[in-house]
């Protein structure tokens, strides 16, 4: 440890003493809280520079693509089973809708309502939804079918 670190810390104890008895603080308790304001000092003064290594680096939170999708659905759903949600018939049609337009289908098209199911399809174009988790569950099913080549497993 240098002497000039060693200099700073007796002389920040010092001050620290000083303040303490100029506000009233008696008997030997300013020396002490010097003492301790020395040592503290000392001790972080003291680490030698690169010591304690690199800190790791962050972890890339997940944005956007499919993860966030999940999440964003899970919500909604946990929140309106059972109950009209806009927003939730909005994404799933709209979800529907760009599967459909990969294979080159629009939504009006009756290729359309046999790749996804008549049921689905009916279901998606209805002005009001109110799907419970299994409605969902078939939704989206028939969502993943699109994607699947001919003659693919399950």
């Amino acid at each position: 440890m240098s002497r000039r670190v060693l200099v700073r810390a007796v002389l920040l104890g010092a001050a620290a003493g000083a303040v303490t008895w100029l506000f009233g603080v008696q008997g030997g308790r300013p020396i002490l809280i010097g003492a301790c304001v020395t040592a503290g000092t000392l001790a972080v003064l003291g680490i030698e520079p690169g010591w304690y290594g690199r800190w790791p680096a962050r972890p890339k939170p997940a944005s956007g693509g499919g993860s966030g999708q999940v999440w964003r659905l899970a919500n909604r759903l946990r929140r309106y089973e059972n109950d009209y949600d806009p927003a939730l018939h909005q994404r799933l049609r709209s979800l529907a809708a760009a599967r459909l337009r990969r294979l080159g289908l629009e939504w009006d098209d009756p290729r359309a309502a046999e790749a996804l199911g008549h049921d689905v399809h009916a279901t998606l174009s209805a002005a009001a939804m109110r799907p419970s988790l299994r409605d969902v569950d078939a939704v989206l099913s028939a969502i993943e079918r699109l994607d699947k080549p001919e003659g693919a497993g399950p």
